[in-house]
């Protein structure tokens, strides 16, 4: 599966100079149990790095260093066995951060994301596999960027998604013709019936309503 080059830290003893050598010389510092973006930040320089890592250390004992990616961010909704439509996120800020989630005004969403048939078949298989290969099940949410050579890259798999109405699992699952309340009530469904295709049956039955 397709990922950026990265170390994993687990303590500020680490030459900062060569570890951002090694990734490309600009990085992203994230905790790697975090959410919500919180305690992630970039890093150009070697004093930067410690900063970043010293500060992503409060949030968690495992830090992911993975090299910067230039490009766009997108996430990919699992529902089951079921791949909802992409979801791309654009923001003036520097990433996809807590700011531009939560507070900024100026964040765009877009679903479906535009992107050709082969970018999305791709990204999506990409997403499920990686969804699958954590052990996940249910529903969940996979981010990735595509860089500007066209490739894309796997960022994290997300087990416990935002599910206001507002959120992007339900953005995705709107694009699909799901209400939020057949989101939720399909959810529920899987998870007590032990199912990984009620998203798909969901989905079926409001094509045939159509």
């Amino acid at each position: 599966l397709p990922t950026a080059p990265f170390a994993v830290v687990h303590d500020a003893t680490i030459d900062y100079a060569e570890l951002l050598a090694e990734l490309g010389g600009k990085v992203m510092v994230k905790p790697a149990n975090e959410g919500s973006s919180i305690g992630m930040s970039a890093a150009n320089t070697a004093a930067e790095l410690e900063q970043a890592i010293a500060a992503a250390l409060k949030y968690d004992s495992e830090i992911l260093v993975e090299r910067w990616i230039n490009g766009r961010e997108f996430t990919i909704a699992i529902l089951g066995d079921t791949v909802l439509p992409i979801v791309e996120m654009r923001t003036p800020r520097a990433f996809y951060d807590y700011e531009a989630k939560y507070q900024a005004n100026s964040t765009e969403y877009l679903c479906p994301a535009p992107l050709t048939a082969e970018q999305t078949t791709a990204m999506q298989a990409d997403a499920l596999a990686a969804f699958k290969a954590v052990g996940a099940s249910g529903w969940g949410r996979v981010d990735l960027m595509l860089n500007q050579q066209g490739e894309h890259f796997l960022l994290e798999v997300n087990t416990v998604p935002g599910m206001t109405e507002k959120s992007l699992v339900p953005m995705a699952a709107k694009a699909a013709g799901l209400s939020f309340a057949e989101l939720v009530l399909t959810i529920l469904q899987q998870t007590l019936n032990g199912t990984t295709d009620a998203g798909q049956a969901a989905l079926n039955t409001k094509a045939q309503e159509q």
